[in-house]
């Protein structure tokens, strides 16, 4: 059974998150995974307008057509999202948070919130997601920025959350327990693709860059094991018989329902929602 890790690179360009992400993935490898970087320094990713088109009451996404109003890069995005067991989700730190970029694909995420009550509401359930955030100072963010990748995790997945516990190739001091934080203010470069290695680092011993490596790499292990764990554990409950609950949705008020949209299709027996769903009248 293939466990798949996805690894997404939040920043505007190609620096020290990509260079996180990336050790983090070849980290989770070495224990069986597969694994895949993804960087929206290349995408076009636009955000979210709020025009409600990706609601099952009005239209509603599919994976045709997520959205009604952007044809951009993030409908491809969310397909390898849907495809991934785990996802590890790493961005700077940017006014004590996320990209805006980052915080866009996250918003464009709606329509898979039970609350969208759209065909794909549901369909990104049951992922491991872990966190790595960067930032020049030590304390300069890192924690805030990293509650909006779990504040995504929890409301759109309805995913596991995994911080950077130790693990024996990386033991403590490991940079943090809540996932991969990580500071460049040691670095010759703090702006470059080394700046949070040691390699870059202007002091002796370079502590920021080792600890910044040993985050990421114990962040990508603890995903992958996660992962691991999940994926495989509901395997063997479904052979035990075990039926996991489809998603309830939002049961929206009858004038609320517009002619053709994905809930009326469904009231008048024309569609059927998928399985991981439950849908009332």
């Amino acid at each position: 059974m293939k466990v798949k890790v996805l690894g997404i690179s939040g920043s505007p360009r190609h620096g020290n998150t990509d260079t996180l992400v990336r050790e983090a993935l070849r980290a989770a490898k070495a224990l069986g995974v597969q694994t895949t970087f993804l960087s929206l320094a290349d995408l076009r990713v636009e955000p979210c307008q709020g025009c409600y088109q990706c609601y099952g009451f009005y239209r509603g996404a599919t994976w045709e057509r997520i959205c009604y109003l952007h044809n951009d890069d993030v409908s491809s995005i969310y397909r390898q999202i849907q495809g991934a067991d785990g996802i590890i989700i790493g961005s700077p730190v940017y006014a004590f948070d996320i990209t805006a970029k980052l915080k866009a694909l996250m918003e464009r995420g709606a329509p898979f919130c039970h609350y969208a009550a759209s065909e794909l509401s549901g369909a990104i359930r049951y992922k491991v997601v872990g966190g790595i955030v960067v930032a020049f100072e030590r304390r300069g963010g890192q924690e805030s920025a990293l509650g909006s990748i779990w504040r995504w995790a929890v409301g759109v997945c309805s995913g596991l959350v995994v911080g950077a516990p130790p693990f024996p190739p990386d033991h403590p001091p490991q940079g943090s327990f809540l996932g991969g934080l990580a500071d460049t203010c040691d670095s010759r470069h703090p702006l470059g693709e080394k700046g949070v290695t040691r390699h870059g680092s202007r002091v002796k011993p370079p502590t920021s860059g080792i600890y910044n490596m040993r985050a990421a790499r114990n962040l990508g292990r603890s995903v992958a094991q996660t992962a691991l764990t999940m994926k495989r554990g509901m395997e063997a409950l479904r052979k035990e018989g075990y039926l996991f609950p489809p998603l309830p949705l939002v049961a929206y008020p009858e004038e609320e329902i517009r002619e053709g949209s994905y809930l009326d299709r469904i009231r008048r027996g024309e569609s059927n929602p998928p399985a991981y769903q439950m849908v009332k009248f």
